[in-house]
């Protein structure tokens, strides 16, 4: 018995704590600096609804996002209003 439940540890343990939470959102882009990365969008969903600043990738066409509506992902499960979250998922699909 104490085997079986060492053997369960052993499997779950590492993948409980490799778990990350994600808060998936959709919204449009307002604005988007390529040098600094950082993103305004108005977000629809009722969890983060507004107009918030983020943090993406560098570089990225500006002439791409602005008024695009992105579906993304943040580095969090919930919407902190003094915090400037990154997003953890690619905006555009450059292949």
């Amino acid at each position: 018995m104490k085997e079986a439940l060492i053997l369960i540890a052993v499997i779950f343990l590492p993948a409980m704590l490799l778990a990350v939470d994600e808060l998936y959102l959709t919204g449009t882009v307002i604005n988007y600096e390529p040098d600094t990365g950082k993103i305004r969008i108005d977000v629809i969903n009722s969890s983060c609804k507004g107009v918030r600043e983020f943090i993406t990738q560098k570089g990225l066409p500006k002439q791409l996002l602005i008024n695009k509506t992105v579906d993304f992902a943040i580095d969090s499960n919930h919407c902190d209003n003094f915090k400037t979250h990154s997003i953890t998922t690619p905006l555009l699909d450059l292949n």
